[in-house]
């Protein structure tokens, strides 16, 4: 039956049985005048098949890059939080000005990572030369000349920079604070607005009809950050916390409802909130039919995500069922990083060594998540320099499909059903065209039945989806390792595996299923000693800490005073596991799952491929 859902324990699959006995082809052995079906070839081409949710910024010919204008401290210094809006505002003001068509030049942030860096230089555009805001807004004809006054802050008063930013595309302004003003009144322009007084409930009250509906941005109130991409695309831009990272001095929750129930389904709500349960935000996004992507900390989105549509390349490495070597006496252990759909992240510290960077990450399979959807809109070319440094042993996910949601109560206030359709068909496309073949799905309850309606809905639209990985939003590891099966639209049998362990450091104590490397390895070995032949998808917080231990059989010692996270930590874990139990990257350990439960199906799919 199409929806017709088995819930087993691994203990209880089936082994494969002589008849249905899987022998591994000689790659020697590949007619070479046949590639139709050599399983590395599944992928589509790249192309609009209606998949874009990220508004479309246009492409200049030219661009300055603004330099000393980062910072977010509220002080006095040139490069202070005052300027950092401003920069923005400059970046946000010449990019409307390029999608109205009135303009070629745009302006970049400067920045020392090596990523953006990188990019920079892959956008095809000319660089003019480095400049202050002030030099800009002062010399600069094909900068000034788009810029039709300014929008008066003042940082003191923190929701006046929100309801500036919203003022500021209607208006076509700067932002300038009232530190700034009379030099700025000097520099002969005049002021459009008065945002001292305002904010984010009074933006929207003046300003929601010429505000675009197709997505918004959520920042705290003390940032710079992405205020320049809300001007470049007419976006509201609002605060949730009225103080930076104080929940007790009052939110605009209501408000914040108001926006999101205003947009078009499946839009994005770019940024992030400081100093709350990222629940408390995440909910109402999720419910509301729409999609939160992290992108706090990040710059010159602007620039990166123009003209995606034409710059989208890349695929992921995958590993080939045909080759691996099926055992269904073995148990199996898949190390996963968390945070995969933290896109801001992926311009920043994601490929150094402590991450997918990390040389040892092939040795032990690691797999990673990778926003792939998002990062083909917001960055493009970051997400084709990061698919061409994997190693070819690790696994990519498509961590989030699409953001960060909750499938099981995803457009529960909306048309749930058709827009589970909507964005699991928008999503396959973006796996298939990079060749990833595992989905990561959070979820607030894994085994919930509309947790099920979400998982059958993203398998139906893909045919070359290998499986699925549910995370539990807490504890990660909810799941208990329980795999869900569902039936494709070709009435093949897909699996949805639910994280089984966590290393997470929870200071002086470990969870049941999370913990230090050394006790998450104690359970695996448990549990492969108990029952042969169990899978275990492992999520590894990216944000813990922990100490190398060497062999010390202590388990709780690796969370005290330890600064190693990522990849590290897991190897120690792999490192501790007995000859039972074997580490393989997410997509082997479910191809052994598919061989073991559906022997003769998944026979008879990878003798197709060869």
């Amino acid at each position: 039956m199409k929806n017709m859902i088995l819930l087993v324990g691994l203990a209880a699959l089936t082994t494969v049985s002589a008849c249905h006995k899987y022998d591994r082809p000689n790659p020697g052995d590949r007619p070479v005048t046949d590639s139709t079906f050599i399983y590395n070839e599944q992928y589509d081409a790249v192309a609009d098949k209606g998949q874009y949710w990220i508004p479309k910024q246009k492409m200049g010919k030219d661009y300055w890059l603004v330099v000393d204008s980062r910072s977010n401290d509220n002080n006095s210094n040139n490069n202070s939080l005052r300027n950092h809006i401003l920069a923005e505002s400059i970046i946000g003001v010449t990019a409307l000005a390029v999608n109205e068509g009135r303009s070629e030049t745009m302006v970049w942030t400067q920045d020392p990572n090596s990523n953006y860096t990188e990019v920079a230089k892959r956008l095809g555009m000319s660089h003019i030369g480095n400049q202050s805001t002030w030099e800009l807004i002062q010399h600069h004809g094909n900068v000034k000349s788009h810029i039709e006054g300014y929008i008066l802050c003042d940082v003191n008063k923190q929701e006046s920079i929100s309801a500036a930013t919203v003022a500021a595309h209607v208006y076509r302004s700067i932002i300038v604070d009232v530190e700034y003003e009379q030099r700025v009144k000097d520099l002969g322009y005049t002021m459009k607005y008065d945002a001292r007084e305002k904010g984010p409930q009074d933006a929207w009250t003046e300003f929601k009809d010429q505000c675009n509906k197709n997505a918004m941005v959520l920042m705290p109130t003390l940032t710079g950050n992405q205020k320049g991409y809300a001007i470049a695309h007419k976006l509201m831009l609002m605060n949730l916390n009225k103080e930076y990272a104080n929940p007790a001095a009052g939110n605009n929750n209501a408000l914040f409802e108001e926006v999101l129930n205003s947009l078009q389904p499946l839009s994005p709500v770019l940024g992030w909130e400081q100093g709350l349960d990222e629940k408390a935000f995440v909910e109402k996004v999720s419910k509301s039919g729409n999609l939160m992507v992290p992108f706090d900390w990040a710059w010159n989105a602007t620039m990166m995500s123009a003209d995606y549509e034409s710059k989208i390349s890349g695929l992921a490495k995958v590993t080939n069922p045909q080759f691996i070597n099926y055992d269904t006496t073995k148990s199996y252990a898949s190390f996963l990083l968390s945070d995969g759909d933290n896109v801001m992240w992926m311009m920043n510290d994601f490929n150094n060594s402590s991450y997918y960077g990390n040389a040892g990450a092939g040795d032990i399979n690691m797999s990673f998540g990778l926003p792939i959807a998002n990062l083909a809109m917001l960055s493009p070319i970051q997400l084709d320099r990061l698919l061409a440094a994997q190693h070819p042993k690790t696994s990519i996910v498509e961590y989030g499909g699409g953001g960060y949601y909750y499938a099981d109560n995803f457009a529960e206030n909306k048309d749930r059903s058709g827009l589970l359709r909507q964005l699991a068909d928008k999503v396959s496309h973006h796996m298939r065209q990079h060749r990833t073949k595992v989905l990561g799905l959070f979820c607030d309850d894994v085994k919930s039945e509309k947790a099920k309606e979400a998982f059958q809905a993203f398998i139906s639209q893909n045919d070359q989806l290998t499986g699925v990985i549910a995370v539990q939003y807490t504890p990660y590891a909810g799941g208990n390792g329980d795999v869900m099966w569902f039936e494709n639209s070709q009435g093949i049998q897909i699996p949805v595996v639910t994280v089984r362990y966590s290393i997470w450091n929870h200071g002086n104590r470990n969870n049941s299923n999370e913990g230090t490397p050394a006790y998450i390895a104690s359970k695996l070995n448990e549990l492969a000693a108990a029952q042969s032949g169990n899978a275990s998808a492992v999520i590894v917080h990216a944000w813990s800490s922990f100490k190398n231990i060497g062999s010390s059989a202590d388990l709780l010692e690796e969370n005290n005073g330890g600064s190693v996270r990522g990849v590290d930590p897991a190897r120690w874990c792999a490192e501790r596991l007995n000859e039972n139990t074997r580490v393989v990257n997410v997509e082997e350990m479910i191809w052994q799952l598919r061989m073991k439960k559906q022997p003769q199906q998944t026979t008879e799919i990878l003798k197709k491929y060869f």
